[in-house]
């Protein structure tokens, strides 16, 4: 057996060490090979020693760190955990956008450092990082706080106990002892870079323009995650995540949009009322997961729906529907602005509960009560279904289960409002 002499080289990581050879100009990585009893070599393509340890590290990958203090913790092995066991079983878009939230920020830190430990995600460094999006990769503020948000979920997902499947066995692991702060704030990132705040969505369909956009869907899986939209006004991967054995609640007739385990973020998954229409659709489905298809499936389906086809030119071939402006995501806004216009008020902290905007009134012990009670977000729900009632007059598809009635009415629940 092979004697460790201690560190080989003029820098050793791993099981390798980086050296060079006499008469020859570069560097090259050295290992010992337990199959032949030799030392092998490979020369390295970096042409300085601070070069050749990041390649080095990039070939062996990330270290397991002795620890879990973010000073030791490489910031890219925090990235590739979230990628591969929270990004990827997400879909493609999830995995592809953490995935180029890691490429754009190891470059940006290429510019001023090597490789970065995430105790490296200082303030100043971070504004560094903006800079250098802006500058070399023409990112607009909205688009740099995208994918710091995507560093921001890897820190925090890392930070907490994870169990991961290795070998088809589930295993704990934490990678780091405490997050960091990373800064997604859109105004700071826009006056630093010099760029301008994007602006809010202003477009809302007719009733009659939503009515026709929903005729033309082909898909169940895209007709189901419409119809879960417009009963919930739930962000769009509330409602891939959805799994009513563990997040509805018969007796009390809710659904908890916010799963077990998930920590709630910025965007509040809230405890909503369920409707009468989307209790019946739930019970016609019968699936546990509602929405069996990958998010970015049915969102690119829906986001295309009803935009004109352009051909290999750019020119305008067929104009569709005539509803350029039109995502799957236009429906929560929808819903959000006409229940403003139901025919009884709802108020707003009712309407910021629903939506899972942050409240500031009340406490958490009041909040935990008020979900068992039969008012429970009541007046939302009632506006629900009336809207829903009206959009079915524009529609020639059904928007009630079979075993509702698109008549407008609202059910009555034991010891609520009349």
């Amino acid at each position: 057996m092979r004697r460790d002499r201690g560190p080989k080289g003029l820098w050793q990581y791993k099981d390798q060490w980086i050296g060079v050879e006499a008469g020859r100009s570069g560097f090259y990585r050295y290992w010992y090979d337990d199959g032949s009893g030799r030392v092998k070599r490979k020369a390295l393509a970096a042409v300085d020693l601070e070069a050749a340890k990041e390649e080095l590290v990039d070939i062996l990958g990330a270290p397991a760190p002795s620890s879990r203090d973010p000073r030791e913790v490489y910031l890219f092995a925090v990235l590739k955990h979230y990628q591969d066991h929270y990004a990827e079983p997400k879909g493609y878009k999830q995995m592809a956008a953490v995935r180029r939230a890691s490429e754009l920020v190891y470059t940006a830190f290429q510019s001023f450092m090597g490789a970065p430990r995430v105790s490296d995600l200082t303030r100043l460094n971070q504004r560094r990082v903006w800079a250098h999006m802006a500058a070399e990769n023409g990112l607009s503020a909205k688009s740099i706080m995208t994918y710091m948000i995507a560093v921001r979920a890897a820190v925090h997902y890392a930070s907490v106990p994870q169990l991961i499947t290795i070998a088809d066995e589930q295993v704990e692991t934490q990678l780091l002892d405490a997050p960091v702060t990373v800064f997604c704030n859109q105004a700071e990132i826009a006056e630093h870079i010099g760029g301008e705040m994007s602006k809010p969505r202003e477009y809302i369909p007719t009733f009659a323009e939503l009515g026709k956009w929903i005729d033309a869907i082909e898909e169940d899986a895209d007709f189901r995650f419409v119809m879960i939209m417009l009963n919930t006004c739930a962000r769009n991967e509330a409602i891939f995540d959805l799994r009513l054995s563990k997040q509805r609640n018969t007796e009390f007739g809710t659904l908890d949009l916010n799963p077990v385990g998930r920590r709630q973020t910025k965007k509040r998954r809230p405890v909503i009322r369920v409707t009468t229409n989307l209790a019946a659709w739930f019970d016609h489905w019968k699936d546990d997961k509602p929405v069996g298809q990958y998010q970015d499936t049915v969102e690119k389906r829906l986001n295309k729906l009803g935009k004109p086809t352009l051909d290999d030119e750019g020119e305008v071939t067929d104009i569709g529907l005539g509803m350029p402006e039109m995502t799957c995501y236009t429906l929560r806004h929808f819903m959000a602005t006409n229940m403003r216009r139901a025919s009884f008020p709802v108020s707003r902290e009712q309407r910021s509960k629903w939506l899972g905007h942050k409240v500031s009134e009340g406490s958490t012990t009041t909040d935990w009560y008020e979900k068992f009670d039969p008012d429970y977000l009541e007046e939302p729900m009632r506006a629900t279904e009336e809207i829903i009632a009206k959009l079915q007059k524009f529609t020639k598809r059904n928007l009630f289960a079979p075993t509702t009635q698109a008549d407008g009415k609202v059910r009555v629940i034991d010891g609520g409002k009349v």
